[in-house]
């Protein structure tokens, strides 16, 4: 499996490591990691999503599309959209909605944080098509497909001290 970096400006942050990345391997089952091609970081403003698999036959990849811009006070991205959830998860891990002008404001701890659950959320969506579980051959937006994701990253995060 790779991990994969876009090329972002200086202004811009990675958030997470290949040695974080190689941490999660110890959390999640072989098989799972086995059937996952990549793992790529970076920020498309042309999406609307923090994080994205993409299936491949029964090959996966993962996009994390979170690399926030480092500001004055802390690191910020923009809210990528409007979404109930999104909106409730970003608050969630410590993220501070700025609607006026767009943005989220970030503390690194925070950040990173919330890096880990969207990077271990697309996993979940690994482990659950692997699973067979319903809908996990359906690739549209499934309220039991994301509500598992979600506890599958949140358990994961607890087991791992996030």
């Amino acid at each position: 499996m790779k991990v994969l970096y876009d090329t972002v400006s200086s202004d811009y942050t990675h958030l997470l490591s290949k040695a974080d990345v190689g941490r999660i391997k110890d959390y999640v089952a072989p098989e799972v990691w086995r059937a996952i091609d990549y793992i790529r970081f970076g920020f498309s403003a042309k999406s609307n999503r923090a994080g994205r698999m993409v299936t491949h036959g029964r090959r996966y990849s993962i996009r994390v599309n979170f690399c926030p811009r480092r500001a004055q006070e802390g690191l910020e991205s923009p809210i990528v959209c409007n979404d109930r959830p999104y909106l409730q998860n970003v608050r969630r891990y410590g993220g501070k909605l700025d609607l006026a002008s767009n943005t989220i404001k970030w503390d690194m701890k925070n950040a990173r944080r919330y890096a880990f659950y969207v990077l271990l959320h697309e996993i979940g969506h690994v482990d659950y098509a692997e699973k067979d579980l319903p809908g996990a051959n359906c690739r549209h937006s499934d309220p039991r497909e994301e509500d598992w994701c979600d506890n599958y990253s949140a358990q994961l995060m607890r087991k791992m001290g996030l």
